[in-house]
């Protein structure tokens, strides 16, 4: 069992789901496999491939750059190399990963 993918806690069973790959490589997720990921049209679907198997998945919004400050823009940048250069923060869980997060940009 795994945890509920709305975060509340809640046990639920995994879903599974058959795509078949169409012309040019396209693919149509089914509406419930959108509803989970929390994506739509234009949004990015980013999958983690381990050998041949799917092992992960997420969908991510992404936001014009412009959003952004100057400030954030270079701590964004500097995450970047370092998570390049191998440079990870490790955590069990996302509010261990939240926590750490948060304390690290109050110490910067």
């Amino acid at each position: 069992m795994s945890t509920d993918h709305t975060g509340e806690g809640k046990p639920s069973m995994p879903e599974t789901f058959r795509i078949r790959v169409a012309a040019r490589r396209q693919v149509t997720l089914p509406t419930r496999v959108l509803e989970i990921l929390n994506v739509g049209e234009g949004d990015v679907l980013e999958i983690s491939v381990d050998k041949n198997v799917i092992c992960g998945g997420r969908g991510l919004k992404l936001m014009p750059a412009s959003l952004f400050d100057d400030d954030l823009m270079q701590l964004l940048e500097k995450r970047e190399r370092e998570i390049a250069a191998g440079k990870s923060i490790k955590a069990k869980d996302t509010q261990e990963l939240t926590a750490k997060v948060r304390r690290k940009a109050v110490h910067a």
